[in-house]
């Protein structure tokens, strides 16, 4: 079960979000190319892609994603 149930993408754009720059833009970039889909407003674009998707799909999107961004700020850091 995804937490914040009602907004499974609310983790991933706290991790987007917590990426320096240019690795927020890049992750953005990222994404984008994966989903085919265009988040002008990652805050209010990723949420509502996630919607979209079976609740198997989306659980393992989430879950997937999110072990990669957590690479990426291990990797690149954390905004201070």
């Amino acid at each position: 079960m995804l937490p914040h149930g009602d907004c499974p993408g609310v983790d991933l754009v706290q991790r987007i979000n917590a990426l320096c720059e240019p690795y927020r833009r890049n992750a953005i970039a990222w994404l984008e190319a994966c989903t085919q889909q265009q988040f002008e407003d990652v805050d209010a674009d990723l949420p509502a892609f996630l919607q979209r998707l079976t609740p198997v799909v989306r659980d393992r999107f989430v879950l997937n994603t999110g072990a990669i961004l957590d690479g990426a700020i291990r990797y690149f850091g954390q905004r201070g």
